[in-house]
């Protein structure tokens, strides 16, 4: 159907009789109705477009981290709510048009308002531009755990503006993009559990460190956990000299996002090893002196 103007479509109403007008105004609800529709049925096949690339790349092995699925899930939910904005902002015009309402006017007024309104929004120009870098350069994705702007946390949700972090105690950190000077993204390729074990002084240390030995490689053989481990795990030797205790540094390399669940794992087979071979762990003690008075 061709575009009336505004002007002249009201000048024909007037001048119309009844089914004249009925018939124009019903020709023109049913193509709003059209545009409508047409827009619902887009949203709808770009939503369902980023689930089904999402699911082209899911692994049916929980203990399996995907990095293209976690990188396909982040960029589908950015892709769903950028079209859906661009899908109703020319689903919105196209109906002005129809309807006869000029839209050049009111893009040149946006125009306009755009241009005075990022003077003051020079934060949210920074965020969006820092939002775009972190996707391109693929820094962390929805489901790793990083570091950024003093908080830690399951990277919950992003976009191009804000960033949102779940922290241990259940709390939603949301962080603007711009104010992401230095992440560290902990579930990047790989993971590693450090693990600091303290003995008694009066222990023998090799015999330590053999026991931590044999205790990794056990650890390694179990097929319940052989599978989190990329290498078997590394006892350094002695980490430090505490007031109380010695200090024994062991590594071990994991799948992302596993190395808090084999660290707790490797320090509980530890304890049944010291304990089987008779190990003392320190037993903090403290002992008070008392300066006898001088007698009189």
């Amino acid at each position: 159907m061709q575009t009336l103007d505004y002007h002249r479509f009201l000048q024909y109403l007037r001048n119309s009789p009844d089914e004249a007008i009925l018939a124009a105004v019903a020709g023109k609800l049913v193509v709003v109705a059209f545009i409508v529709l047409g827009a619902w049925i887009l949203i709808r096949l770009t939503r369902a477009l980023a689930d089904r690339i999402v699911r082209l790349v899911e692994v049916d092995d929980p203990n399996t981290v995907n990095e293209r699925e976690k990188r396909a899930r982040t960029l589908a939910g950015i892709f769903k709510g950028v079209s859906r904005i661009i899908i109703l902002i020319i689903a919105a015009l196209t109906v002005m048009q129809e309807l006869g309402i000029p839209i050049g006017p009111l893009i040149a007024g946006v125009s306009v308002a755009g241009l005075a309104i990022s003077f003051g929004a020079q934060n949210l120009v920074r965020d969006l531009i820092s939002g775009f870098f972190i996707l391109l350069e693929d820094q962390y994705k929805i489901g790793d755990v990083v570091r950024a702007a003093g908080v830690s946390g399951v990277v919950e949700d992003m976009n191009l503006r804000v960033t949102v972090l779940r922290d241990t105690d259940g709390a939603a950190h949301f962080i603007p993009n711009g104010e992401i000077k230095v992440v560290s993204n902990l579930a990047k390729e790989w993971g590693r559990a450090v693990v600091n074990i303290g003995v008694a002084y009066q222990e023998d240390i090799n015999r330590i460190l053999a026991i931590l030995k044999i205790t990794g490689e056990e650890f390694q053989k179990d097929s319940r956990y052989s599978g989190l481990l990329l290498e078997p795990p590394q006892v350094l030797g002695i980490e430090n000299f505490d007031p109380m205790q010695i200090s024994i540094r062991v590594l071990i390399k994991t799948r992302p996002l596993k190395q808090w669940e084999v660290g707790r794992e490797y320090r509980r087979r530890v304890k049944e090893a010291f304990d089987q071979n008779g190990v003392q762990v320190v037993n903090p003690q403290a002992i008070l002196y008392q300066e006898k008075p001088p007698s009189s």
